[in-house]
């Protein structure tokens, strides 16, 4: 399994065999309508893959990986960390910076975070973009009404375990064939000329859940795509679709409702880090819902 180095929180890094094993077989194109990381597609045995964000930022980072050797992209995070004075807990080791509790390294690299986010935001490059996702906090993307990168520092640098995503994340996009799209979901061009060989793979945001990426999505955008993937199965092209029907208290009742017409795939994610999950882990519905 190929995991990606551009960490976030809700990524399918954990459940990826638990989602491929419901996809057919004679797949000759997946599009990836909520890109992300692209660890689904990424990990498929399907060669010909569209990966679709209406996070500029997103699609930026996801050429930069394809576009660049995994070698090419760690002596450019290695250049920001030299001229920056971040940690190198991966040359120098973590002993080297004594660590106070639940602080990690965020107290050595709070000066040079800062820096490092005024001059992106000055002057964007996509390595720098990367950089803030490694030492920023959750590895979050995200920008103020401004459009200016607004992530606080977050505990860890560039570890071993890093570097290694990188390589393989880089090596594995140059085995597939990538086209990359910066649309919003509804944009009809998505769903152009798809056949019946096609999956159409949705993980949006979700409407009960309160991560910070979840934020925007509103019920409206919820009955849209709804209504486009039963338009896509009316033209028999399949789709499968990411979601949570219950989670924390809270019920989609559009979903669960919506979901009775296909066929619904429980997920089992067990949240070990997330204190604030345990309390209602019992509760949490995690589903792929797919037409086929």
């Amino acid at each position: 399994m190929i995991n990606s180095p551009l960490n976030y929180s809700g990524n399918k890094a954990k459940v990826v065999d638990q989602i491929l094993k419901h996809f057919p077989e004679n797949i000759t194109k997946i599009t990836e309508i909520f890109a992300g990381s692209a660890i689904i597609s990424l990990n498929s045995n399907i060669k010909n893959i569209v990966l679709n964000d209406n996070q500029k930022t997103t699609i930026q980072l996801l050429k930069y990986f394809n576009q660049n050797s995994g070698e090419k992209i760690i002596q450019d995070i290695d250049q920001i960390i030299t001229n920056y004075k971040f940690t190198d807990s991966y040359r120098k080791g973590r002993k080297h910076y004594p660590e106070k509790k639940h602080e990690g390294l965020s107290i050595y690299n709070k000066e040079a975070f800062q820096k490092l986010k005024q001059d992106y935001n000055n002057n964007p490059t996509t390595e720098k973009l990367f950089a803030l996702n490694i030492f920023g906090f959750n590895h979050y993307l995200r920008f103020n009404t401004k459009g200016e990168f607004n992530v606080p520092v977050g505990k860890v640098d560039y570890t071993e375990s890093l570097r290694k995503k990188t390589i393989e994340y880089a090596e594995v996009m140059k085995q597939k064939n990538l086209e990359f799209y910066n649309y919003d979901f509804r944009n009809p061009k998505l769903y152009e000329g798809a056949t019946e060989n096609d999956l159409f793979y949705f993980d949006p945001p979700y409407l009960i859940t309160d991560a910070p990426y979840n934020a925007s999505w509103r019920e409206t955008d919820e009955l849209d795509l709804l209504q486009i993937l039963d338009k896509l199965n009316s033209q028999n092209i399949r789709f499968a679709l990411s979601n949570v029907l219950k989670s924390n208290g809270k019920e989609n009742i559009i979903l669960k409702e919506w979901a009775t017409k296909y066929h619904i795939h429980y997920i089992h994610r067990q949240y070990r880090n997330a204190n604030y999950r345990r309390k209602n882990k019992s509760e949490a519905e995690e589903v792929l819902i797919t037409n086929f």
